[in-house]
């Protein structure tokens, strides 16, 4: 729990240990510059400490890290594992990104979608 505000802080391993408006920001622009790109692709906003997707029917899903965000991604648009090899390859086409930040989201998003439910750290 964050002293200063009493909220509950959720650990996010691409974040680091301090998040800001800021990179939530650039997460949400980087995700939906990815994602536009695709027919139908949800869209990403920045909630409070964390985002929401919105899907193409309406339907939305909160989420605290940017792994929950790369699944919850992936279950809007991706319905074949053919699909998220695709989605997969067409991130790590960008890679090396162009900061660290950007270089850890779509690393994060290469491991979600190559290894869904996987445990393992996503960096």
């Amino acid at each position: 729990m964050c002293g200063a505000c009493g909220r509950a802080v959720v650990a996010d391993p691409v974040l680091g240990p301090v998040r800001t408006t800021r990179d939530q920001l650039l997460v949400a622009q980087m995700v939906n510059a990815i994602m536009s790109r695709l027919p139908g692709g949800p869209v990403v906003r920045v909630a409070g400490s964390g985002w929401t997707v919105a899907g193409p029917t309406g339907s939305t899903t909160a989420c605290d890290t940017v792994e929950q965000l790369w699944t919850a991604l992936t279950s809007f648009h991706v319905t074949t594992p053919d699909g998220a090899a695709r989605l997969a390859e067409h991130l790590g086409g960008a890679l090396p990104a162009s900061s660290a930040l950007a270089d850890r989201v779509l690393r994060t998003g290469v491991t979600v979608l190559l290894h869904p439910g996987d445990d393992a750290p996503a960096i």
